[in-house]
């Protein structure tokens, strides 16, 4: 509000103008009331941290997903824009709408449309990604730290345990596959225990003959970067790759190469159609990987050595890699009384009964 100037200067500026934008104060002399009236009431700038907070919903997505895009695989990549293609496809949610703006009920129906229409698997995925999507955005673009997609309580889901084949089931789609390389390739993710990726992406450079060991690399963590081990490998893995490698192969080039020299990416349909001319129960890539950790455990190799070989960061995740190779434990079930048990005791009673009398 405008009041009269205190200052020595009073005489030719009587009056002074006050205004604030954010927490400064700015104050200007003026000849007559209404010209600091009027310089009071002009638009004042937005103050830099109000600005940061002017973010749409879809500003916040878009944001977001460039630093997905440059720091997560293509495949992460493109499940988090589709986890927000499905979050716009819901009903009252408005993109152009300030992102402050959404509430944990919104978030909520959101997710509750996923959940009734694909699975509770699908939507506590959604949650997952959300909420992380969030605390990115209060971090670098401001938004309220009250996180509504983290408010949302997580769904019933199933969880369908991984198949993880037999040793038998394994050694039966090896004999029945005919390309020799298809054939080491296999062996390879048996005997290291690889991501269907990191055999993929190996290269000639990545196997050291002299030491007996490959090199695996991949890129699984939270801010998208690359990573490497060496490994050591068995005596006839390595007779094969050598073998292999006569037949043509530079140090920068992969080690497996399809049919139009190009590197493989997925595979599962191949997969599938050998288990199905082995007639096994279909098993991917990423069930070997299990069967890899399961054979180790068995044979009494230590969790810590089974985590290093499987690259994991943490102990819990080798864990849940870990399965019974055996269906049934009858030395535990043999334990336990059976029908006979409780026969041979009633006789037993009877005949004390009868020979008391």
């Amino acid at each position: 509000m405008a009041y009269k100037n205190p200052n020595k200067n009073k005489d030719k500026f009587p009056w002074m103008g006050q205004r604030f934008i954010g927490k400064i104060k700015q104050r200007k002399c003026f000849e007559t009331k209404k010209e600091a009236l009027l310089w009071e009431s002009e638009q004042l700038p937005q103050p830099e941290e109000q600005k940061t907070r002017m973010v749409s919903l879809l500003d916040w997505a878009t944001e977001y997903l460039k630093f997905a895009e440059q720091n997560f695989t293509r495949k992460t990549f493109e499940e988090k824009r589709m986890v927000f293609c499905q979050l716009f496809s819901c009903p009252g949610i408005r993109p152009k709408e300030l992102a402050e703006r959404l509430t944990a009920l919104q978030a909520q129906k959101a997710l509750q449309r996923q959940f009734a229409s694909r699975s509770g698997n699908a939507a506590n995925k959604d949650r997952k990604n959300l909420s992380a999507a969030w605390s990115w955005g209060v971090k670098f673009l401001h938004l309220p730290g009250d996180n509504p997609f983290a408010k949302v309580e997580k769904f019933a889901s199933e969880r369908v345990e991984r198949y993880v084949p037999t040793l038998d089931d394994f050694w039966k789609v090896f004999n029945v596959i005919e390309n020799d390389q298809d054939r080491l390739m296999l062996y390879c993710y048996l005997q290291t225990g690889a991501r269907r990726d990191e055999l993929f992406r190996l290269t000639w450079s990545d196997v050291d003959f002299f030491r007996k060991r490959i090199r695996l690399s991949w890129r699984k963590n939270k801010v998208g970067e690359w990573r490497s081990q060496w490994l050591s490998v068995k005596d006839d893995l390595l007779e094969w790759l050598m073998r292999h490698q006569k037949k043509g192969g530079n140090p920068n080039e992969p080690v497996f190469i399809s049919h139009w020299n190009l590197v493989y990416k997925y595979r599962l349909h191949w997969l599938k159609r050998v288990c199905s001319k082995a007639k096994v129960k279909p098993f991917g890539f990423h069930g070997i990987r299990h069967l890899f950790a399961s054979i180790l455990a068995s044979e009494n190799v230590p969790l810590v050595e089974i985590q290093y070989m499987l690259r994991h960061t943490s102990l819990s995740t080798t864990q849940r890699y870990i399965h019974r190779l055996k269906k049934e434990n009858r030395e535990v079930l043999a334990a336990l009384p059976g029908l006979k048990d409780f026969e041979i005791k009633s006789t037993s009673k009877v005949q004390h009964q009868t020979l008391g009398r």
